[in-house]
């Protein structure tokens, strides 16, 4: 064997390497292995050229000949825990890391490499301190091989936004065109609250790359949650236009949508989303809550099951459910749900509430009242359940002199509040103050249409004003709301104040409900 020759076939396959020439490298690896069977290197070498061809298993039967002719070669133990790396065994990488370390106390590389492979096992912590280690021992060397970058990554994961941006800078400074590095920036100033600042890194990636659909979407984001929202639905659209397969940016797109109330654009986005990754498990919650807002409850209810297909004890999910099943008018559905929901969360106000709501459909105006008045107890800050427990507490019986003030404190929680008004409202025509009890009427309509509680409600101030079909019409627009017939119990006041009126309209009335 002549040793030049074997020089020279070790250097031609790494020029041919170099520039890509695969197939003439093996050949010349092959040949100088032919030459000298124990020659490490030149299995270290194809091993290489076949981890280019993506031929892992190739690559590590390559390494394991070069470190058992050599088992102290430093640089097959890093370039095999690389490979092992690439292939997801990452037990193993971190093996040849630490060994290829223990050979080698200061070699940077291997801490980088043992580094990235916590950061896939999610152990940030140990990642952190492999690169800390490397930038400890040469600053320069670790930063031009991403050390920062790569501890940047590991901080935003562990949401220690403000080291991760101070590294993020550091390795820009090094690498100032990195676009990569750029969007990271970005993104943990979006994370840290600054989405503002982060929209100026992305503008300097789009400067340096103004094809990258995923600078335009990130970009999106951060105007989407500045409340931008057409600045965001532009940058998805241009992130589209780039690369339509991205799931992600018809999800983020659907989201502006769904915040300017474009309910059927945000579905038709969250449908292409899911249609493109089924495992986008956050979209199935934003769908339903726009099926929910398009009254397509059944459908709402099969997204919560998706939901909870993977997450069995989601517990707002479950309560999500809940809420469509008494939308649906299903109250036994309903209140399986809420137990569901009280059971894991025995403090949670608002599964009390709807669980009363559902026991008002099912006429069980006691168990309504036990459930609403434990959910106002529970956390009075809620306007809606205090008002609920003195609607019901109306259902029961005439009003004492107590409920005027009772309605007003319950208003004071949230004046804005839709019940707010509906309290006062109440309360100002208990004091026979129709005129005013009506115009709070009118402002909570104005705040939500679409609500019962203020139809009804106006239905009985008109027939105190002697407003007959007003009031009629205000009744029925509450039914037709979809209000529970149990809480029409008010009208039967009507019987002793207004007989002509309950006669001719409050029977009939109550006995189509």
């Amino acid at each position: 064997m002549n040793i030049d020759d074997l020089v020279d076939h070790n250097k031609r396959g790494a020029e041919y390497a170099l520039s890509g020439n695969y197939s003439r490298a093996l050949a010349e690896f092959n040949q100088a292995i032919i030459d000298n069977p124990r020659d490490a290197s030149a299995y270290h070498n194809r091993a290489l050229v076949h981890r280019s061809l993506n031929d892992y298993q190739s690559a590590l039967r390559d390494f394991e000949q070069a470190i058992t002719i050599q088992p102290s070669y430093t640089m097959a133990y890093y370039q095999r825990g690389l490979t092992y790396y690439l292939v997801k065994e990452h037990r193993r990488a971190i093996k040849d890391f630490s060994t290829a370390l223990a050979l080698q106390p200061n070699d940077v590389q291997s801490l980088i490499g043992r580094g990235l492979v916590y950061m896939a096992l999610e152990e940030h912590e140990q990642a952190i301190l492999n690169f800390n280690r490397a930038i400890t021992i040469d600053p320069d060397h670790a930063g031009n091989t991403g050390a920062y970058g790569d501890r940047g990554q590991a901080y935003a994961a562990l949401k220690k936004f403000a080291e991760a941006i101070d590294d993020f800078i550091q390795a820009l400074i090094l690498k100032p065109e990195d676009v990569v590095l750029l969007n990271r920036l970005g993104a943990a100033y979006t994370d840290s609250g600054q989405p503002e600042r982060a929209i100026e890194n992305y503008n300097t990636a789009l400067l340096l790359s103004p094809d990258t659909a995923f600078t335009y979407n990130n970009r999106g984001e951060a105007y989407r949650l500045l409340h931008m929202h057409r600045e965001a639905i532009a940058d998805f659209d241009r992130a589209l236009i780039l690369d339509p397969t991205l799931a992600i940016v018809y999800y983020n797109r659907g989201l502006s949508y769904q915040s300017l109330k474009q309910f059927q654009q945000a579905l038709a986005d969250y449908n292409q989303a899911l249609a493109r990754d089924p495992s986008l498990h956050m979209v199935y919650n934003d769908r339903a809550v726009v099926y929910c807002q398009l009254k397509m409850y059944r459908e709402a209810v099969a997204d919560y099951d998706r939901i909870l297909a993977y997450e069995p004890d989601d517990p707002l999910a479950i309560f999500s459910r809940g809420t469509m099943y008494l939308y649906l008018n299903e109250p036994e559905e309903a209140i399986k749900d809420f137990n569901e929901v009280i059971d894991i969360l025995p403090g949670f106000a608002c599964a009390y509430n709807n669980r009363g709501e559902a026991y008002l459909r099912l006429r069980d105006l006691a168990q309504a009242y036990t459930n609403c008045s434990r959910s106002w107890q529970l956390d009075p800050t809620h306007v809606d359940h205090g008002w609920m427990t003195m609607w019901i507490d109306m259902c029961l019986d005439r009003p004492d002199p107590e409920m005027i003030e009772r309605l007003e404190q319950i208003a004071q929680a949230d004046p804005q509040d839709y019940d707010a008004f509906l309290c006062r409202s109440v309360a100002l025509w208990l004091s026979s103050n129709h005129e005013r009890a009506l115009a709070e009427i009118e402002s909570a309509i104005t705040l939500d249409a679409d609500k019962w509680g203020a139809y009804f409600w106006k239905g009985m101030i008109c027939v105190a004003l002697g407003r007959d079909q007003e009031a009629v019409a205000a009744l029925e627009h509450a039914l037709a709301e979809n209000m529970p017939p149990a809480l029409l119990a008010p009208l039967e006041w009507l019987k002793h104040d207004r007989p002509d009126f309950y006669v001719e309209h409050v029977i009939p009335l109550l006995q189509r409900s």
